[in-house]
């Protein structure tokens, strides 16, 4: 559909007689000079439409005109729309917002998107049509025209208050940012919850950018991704975003939380200058915005003296666990024996605790790991220690109990907890086991009389056919038996062997887990746990523990064990896309989620791979 251009917006799509009278409207005051010029098209149908509008259509070399694109659609399906490049002008996609309605069963969806060009030189600058398609329904608006001249500097009316201001009391702010903690004084190491919160009464047009504050003389934690929902201040409606994050003072005394900045867009609504603006529908003009928070103020005192024995360092509230893999075991094979630490507190930061067992000849730490669970307003984790013991000899393996010591900051005391002790018998092995113990066969005892006479013939002592090759046959099976239980043992005992075993632990367990949360429309949570297991399984690779450290300390223990530059790079690549996951679009979210978990489990593929060589 193809036409002039109108001074003025559409509230809605009209069709037949309504038709004809809007275009009557149109033609009548066509004429009338605005900064502005837009076109709407729509499809025979009726179901489809879309609309653009250009805001000035005259500026000077530099200057910025807004042009918005509204396409309606009857029905689920929207399609999108782009502007071609444009020459000399710089074209910005500021953002995109979408509405979804139900009138009398009816479907209709609306997708209003705002772009920026900014002309570099003097000219008349063409956008040409902008079409749509959805099935059988085509809609495109007609050519607008900008006007590039120094001598014409932007006509724009001057902008409104922002939507939703009207409704609000005098001296009420529409936009403000606000940064709390749970608590301004505390222990060394206690966990301070820092929240950051943009409150708005207005359309926020695209993604939050946002500055963390200086926090010098604290160990950080994110506590997922940022949580929206409405709140109420003072008899006034806002819609809150929050950032959670997770403190724990590194030192102690007087310690400075710096000012936050955030960066965002939100919606300026411009009414029509024309007279007949009650034909017409407020215009969206995007308007940038940057908000810093007030600094706030830590007091940190230092942890009571006199620290129970085993104390490393730990402060929150936690519990110990100690877990054996069974009663029995065979001489020669590994005894697993499990520590593990949960709580609330900074879990990346414990310390594993000693694990020592009384009767076995070898020991050796098999690995360790630390899940975090961010969802919570609090840091929630656990800390896994594996130690494996092996004993050569027949007899009993005794797991001595295992001592964690922390501070309480809630009681204001220490705590320590012991775990009971844990026996384990060592049964004979495979080819350690010892006839010693056997009855004795005895005496051959003599075969009964038969009562009839048998079958008379000659009796030879050479075997029966065959059975030499039978004998054989089964001396070889045995020697295979026994070579392959050796074999057996020997891997188990290799420590390469446990780490390979240990990443096929982390792709069958963690990462399917991480597949199965994306399932469940819990791709943040995926993200995290897809992001434990590459840590983990990034020093299983290179035989260094590095759970608990920052991303840079990590790569350095990872460059010295041996990790190439384009392996860090690989890493650096995958821990960036899964934390992108929490601020990807909604619609896209779960998609980018199991790409990433994909990737996560072919580079752990390819740490097990470079172990088997």
């Amino acid at each position: 559909m193809k036409g002039r251009a109108v001074p003025r917006r559409r509230p809605d799509i009209v069709i037949g007689r309504t038709a004809v009278i809007a275009f009557a409207f149109a033609v009548s005051v066509g004429g009338v000079a605005t900064p502005r010029a837009s076109w709407c098209g729509v499809s025979p149908s009726g179901s489809l439409s879309i609309e653009a509008t250009l805001q000035p259509d005259h500026v000077a070399p530099g200057e910025q005109a807004t042009l918005t694109v509204q396409i309606r659609s009857a029905g689920l399906n929207l399609p999108d729309v782009g502007v071609p490049p444009l020459q000399n002008v710089t074209v910005q996609r500021a953002g995109t917002a979408q509405n979804f309605s139900m009138v009398q069963g009816r479907v209709e969806r609306t997708s209003t998107t705002v772009y920026r060009l900014i002309p570099r030189t003097e000219g008349i600058v063409t956008i040409p049509p902008l079409r749509v398609s959805v099935g059988r329904d085509h809609a495109e608006t007609a050519p607008l025209t900008l006007t590039v001249s120094r001598a014409s500097a932007s006509r724009g009316t001057a902008p409104r208050p922002l939507r939703g201001g009207a409704n609000a009391p005098a001296g009420t702010p529409e936009v403000f940012v606000k940064a709390t903690v749970d608590r301004s004084r505390v222990y060394w190491n206690q966990q301070i919850v820092l929240s950051l919160r943009l409150y708005s009464r207005v359309d926020i047009i695209g993604d939050v950018d946002w500055k963390a504050p200086s926090m010098t003389g604290f160990w950080t934690e994110g506590l997922g991704p940022p949580r929206q929902r409405r709140v109420t201040l003072n008899g006034v409606e806002y819609g809150m975003m929050e950032i959670p994050t997770a403190l724990f003072p590194t030192r102690t005394g007087t310690l400075t939380i710096g000012p936050a900045q955030m960066r965002f867009r939100v919606a300026r609504v411009i009414q029509p200058p024309d007279p007949w603006s009650m034909l017409a529908i407020p215009e969206v003009v995007p308007q940038d915005m940057a908000l810093t928070s007030d600094p706030i103020t830590i007091t940190v005192d230092p942890l009571p003296a006199r620290p129970p024995p085993g104390f490393q360092g730990a402060v929150g509230d936690f519990t110990l666990a100690l877990h054996v893999d069974g009663p029995t075991a065979r001489a020669g094979e590994p005894i697993l024996a499990r520590a593990t630490i949960r709580g609330t507190g900074n879990v990346s930061t414990i310390r594993d605790p000693e694990i020592r067992a009384a009767g076995a000849a070898r020991q050796y730490v098999a690995g360790s790991a630390t899940r975090i669970d961010r969802s919570g307003d609090r840091l929630i984790g656990e800390r896994e220690t594996d130690v494996a013991f092996v004993a050569d000899d027949p007899g009993v393996v005794v797991i001595l109990p295992v001592r964690f010591a922390w501070f309480d900051p809630e009681g204001r005391r220490y705590r320590s907890q012991s775990s009971d002790s844990a026996k384990v018998q060592v049964l004979p092995g495979n080819l350690t086991e010892s006839k010693a113990g056997r009855p004795s066969p005895g005496a051959p005892m003599p075969a009964a009389p038969r009562r009839a006479q048998g079958p008379s013939g000659r009796l030879t002592l050479d075997p029966p056919i065959g059975s030499t090759a039978l004998v054989g046959f089964s001396v070889l099976a045995y020697a295979a038996a026994v070579a392959t239980a050796r074999a057996r043992r020997r891997l188990h005992r290799d420590p390469r062997f446990v780490r390979m075993q240990s990443l096929d632990t982390l792709i069958a367990r963690d990462l399917a887990r991480a597949n199965s949360l994306v399932a469940q429309k819990k791709p943040a949570r995926a993200a995290v746990l897809a992001e434990n297991a590459l840590h983990a399984g990034a020093g299983y690779r290179f035989d260094v523990d590095v759970a608990g450290l920052p991303r840079a300390e990590m790569f350095g223990k990872l460059r010295a064990h041996g990790a190439q530059e384009r392996q860090i790079a690989a890493l650096e690549s995958l821990f960036e896309s899964l934390e992108g996951i929490a601020y990807a679009p909604p619609e896209t979210r779960s998609a980018d989620a199991r790409q990433a978990i994909r990737a996560v489990s072919a580079e752990i593929g390819r740490y097990r791979r470079d172990l088997a060589r």
